[in-house]
């Protein structure tokens, strides 16, 4: 997920930067995009084994306005949405976005955001 975001040009220009991280560092960009929670759980069926799994991703923006962050969320839903991503001995089923929330920063100030991914992958 991390490397087609990289590669999504739009969503780099409004980072102003390749700011997507798995772990946040310290001093971190004020617009970045990070992994939070990753939940999974068994999907399998009778035959076939299976697993879902709920990926979290927070935007933070240094911007007073709610446009950045909605424009950073429509850019990671036209990049993860649908996408056929390879995994390591899994097949993705499908990856949808399934939540986002735009809302004000703790600070009072800026805009993030909040974007729920569920993904479904079998075992080659």
């Amino acid at each position: 997920m991390r490397d087609a975001l990289l590669a999504h040009a739009p969503l780099i220009l409004l980072l102003q930067g390749q700011h997507i991280f798995e772990e946040m560092p310290r001093g971190a960009s004020p617009s970045h995009v990070s992994f939070k929670d990753v939940e999974t759980r068994d999907w399998s069926v009778a035959d076939q084994k299976a697993h879902e799994h709920f990926v979290t991703l927070l935007v933070e923006t240094n911007s007073r306005s709610r446009k950045l962050a909605q424009d950073i969320v429509d850019e990671i839903e036209s990049v993860l949405d649908s996408a056929s991503l390879a995994l390591d001995g899994h097949r993705l089923v499908n990856l949808r976005l399934t939540f986002w929330s735009v809302v004000r920063e703790r600070n009072g100030e800026n805009f993030g955001a909040t974007l729920k991914f569920r993904a479904a992958t079998e075992p080659l």
